[in-house]
């Protein structure tokens, strides 16, 4: 019994060594892997913000060609308007006339 009570606190010294030195290694490596993580991550935000420029760019000429388009159909719509209203007083004016 004297030989237990005297290994059983090294070998609980050892075993708490060794769960001390694994959890050392697992802080290690958890940090290079999130380093990595945040390389990655960096890279990411690096290519989305070089890619704003580009969808700002087509958001502008979204913008000019809608504005482009509704001055024409605006423009397209007033001469048929004044066509078809033409067409009407001339429609009246005959009517009058007969």
């Amino acid at each position: 019994m004297e030989t237990f009570a005297e290994s059983l606190p090294l070998i609980i010294n050892v075993l708490v060594a060794v769960l001390l030195i694994t959890l050392i290694i697992l802080v290690i490596k958890c940090i290079i892997v999130v380093d990595k993580a945040n390389k990655i991550a960096d890279n990411i935000d690096g290519k989305v913000n070089s890619l704003n420029g580009l969808f700002n760019t087509i958001g502008r000429i979204d913008d000019k060609v809608n504005l482009i388009t509704e001055v024409i159909f605006d423009k397209i719509e007033t001469a048929i308007s004044k066509l078809f209203k033409g067409k009407d007083e001339w429609i009246k004016w005959q009517r009058m006339v007969d």
